[in-house]
């Protein structure tokens, strides 16, 4: 448990290394013209590799790969959906700066992530 859990710290972080660094990268380039696609192309690039890593290497799954695609893309739609709602609050209402707004919401969004894969996605068969 302890070390699938640190796994798990390590997979996200690299995930959200990935999705971090593309949206810098597209506010750079685009402006916050583009804040929603940006946030939403990056969090694109870090689904792939949040999803790879935890089915292969996090949880050792070997489900149906369409089946846990399927559910993992259900809690990213959602954690999409939750991201740019609270991206919008930070930005706009509350003034924060974009780049602190994303961070702040992928730690949001990575709080919920664990028991949802553990539990919903990426469950072991009862025997």
């Amino acid at each position: 448990m302890k070390q699938r859990l640190l796994r798990f710290l390590i997979s996200g972080g690299s995930a959200a290394a990935v999705e971090y660094a593309v949206f810098i990268a597209l506010q750079m380039a685009l402006s916050d013209k583009w804040l929603f696609a940006n946030q939403s192309l990056s969090f694109g690039c870090g689904f792939v590799v949040s999803f790879l890593l935890n089915r292969h290497w996090v949880f050792q799954s070997h489900g149906h790969m369409g089946s846990e695609l399927f559910k993992y893309g259900i809690v990213a739609t959602i954690n999409l959906a939750a991201g740019n709602l609270a991206i919008f609050l930070l930005v706009g209402p509350a003034d924060i700066h974009p780049l602190i707004a994303k961070f702040l919401v992928m730690g949001m969004i990575a709080a919920w992530n664990y028991l949802i894969f553990s539990r919903l996605v990426f469950r072991k068969p009862a025997i």
